[in-house]
């Protein structure tokens, strides 16, 4: 093929590149150096000798899109393309499959445990955040997207999936056989501890769970004033950010700050604060009294690796504004926002468009926080709050120390 072919070739691949690029994004980001013009030419090179040369006929369209998804290997795990199949099932998510209760994200180019959901096929297996997960049903989940892992995991209710994983610090991998099932969430419980601490103990983050907690907490402090609260936090993977933010403006002085986010887009950059108005303006939100003893009880907020996201954001704004203290270990350290973006009917990229920060200024994405207090984790969430629970313990004695 000739060099006149494979301008005229680049000359297309370079105008619609180009549409895509006028209509998207800002006239900074429009501006195409020639360095990338002329990687760009050689992409277009390259695709047609490989149409021209290659042993055998290879599908133009699967060539091109193996191209779009290699592009995303420079950016973050979170960021990918989505092919139609996968673009699909985020759409239109399978009803009759069922997976193992974990959720999990892209590190070291495997699919990573954030966290077991409490009574759950990964808990009762034992794995926990940070687990890599190398191997379903002798598969290597090596390089493999995580759309696809997520698909490996799921199949009919009662059907075996087998995993062989790698646990950090250990020197050998493991072998686990779970039974895939419906997996229930009970967002938020309570209980009253000893010394007249309260336990609230948050699994997920939705629309209903910062009101959930306001009634947990009225019916611990009815019944008698607390001296103080634990906010239990671990394996909470997080949720929705209004729910994140709701719950933390509950415990905080009006307008203190709660989070923000940092961008290249004018709308990836925001900050939200402990403003009641502005919670009651998500439509989703309950319009109930917020306990006023809730500003001021006392409180501890326990974290582990499975304290993520939305949990994160919690625990940083209630310490950031010297609320509460943080017992147990280092949170997983997921604080990125990705935005799906549509490119065709039958396929969308999902796209890191801003990251997390404290309000000390702090960035969440891949450093997590550290806790005031080391503990050691409970081996299954079953036993958190409870007297065998040792950040627990640590949590009631910190309360019970003069101030």
């Amino acid at each position: 093929m000739s060099f006149a072919h494979h301008r005229k070739l680049f000359s297309c691949v370079f105008a619609s590149l180009t549409a895509m690029h006028v209509g998207a994004a800002s006239a900074q980001a429009r501006k195409l150096t020639p360095e990338v013009l002329d990687a760009m030419q050689k992409v277009a090179a390259v695709y047609s000798m490989i149409q021209t040369d290659y042993v055998a006929p290879v599908e133009g369209p699967s060539v091109l899109t193996s191209c779009m998804k290699g592009m995303f290997k420079s950016l973050d795990e979170q960021s990918s393309y989505l092919d139609k199949e996968q673009f699909d099932d985020l759409l239109h998510p399978p009803s009759d499959v069922v997976g193992i209760g974990v959720e999990m994200v892209l590190r070291a180019g495997l699919p990573t445990v954030m966290s077991a959901i409490e009574g759950s096929a990964a808990d009762k297996a034992g794995l926990r955040p940070r687990d890599y997960i190398l191997e379903v049903d002798g598969r290597s989940m090596e390089e493999v997207e995580l759309p696809d892992a997520i698909k490996a995991l799921r199949g009919k209710a009662g059907s075996k999936v087998e995993l062989v994983i790698r646990r950090p610090g250990e020197a050998t991998n493991r072998s686990l056989s779970l039974t895939r099932e419906q997996t229930y969430i009970k967002a938020v419980s309570s209980r009253r501890a000893s010394f007249d601490i309260g336990y609230i103990r948050i699994r997920s983050l939705n629309n209903s769970t910062a009101p959930e907690v306001r009634t947990e907490f009225r019916k611990l402090q009815d019944a008698r004033p607390l001296r103080g609260l634990v906010l239990d936090l671990r394996n909470s993977p997080g949720g929705l950010l209004t729910s994140s933010i709701e719950l933390a403006a509950m415990f905080l002085q009006a307008d203190a700050p709660i989070v923000s986010t940092q961008g290249r887009l004018p709308e990836s950059n925001q900050a939200w604060t402990a403003n009641r108005d502005e919670v009651l303006k998500n439509t989703m939100a309950k319009n109930d009294a917020w306990p006023e003893a809730m500003k001021t009880v006392p409180l501890v907020v326990l974290v582990n690796g499975g304290t993520a996201s939305g949990a994160e954001i919690i625990a940083a704004a209630l310490r950031d504004n010297n609320r509460a203290k943080l017992v147990g270990s280092k949170t997983f350290g997921r604080g990125s926002i990705q935005t799906i973006r549509p490119l065709a009917k039958d396929s969308a990229i999902k796209l890191t468009t801003a990251h997390y920060k404290t309000p000390s200024g702090r960035q969440l994405q891949g450093n997590g926080l550290d806790p005031d207090v080391q503990a050691p984790d409970v081996e299954h969430m079953e036993g958190a709050g409870t007297d065998g629970d040792v950040g627990m313990s640590k949590a009631i004695a910190l309360l019970k120390a003069p101030s």
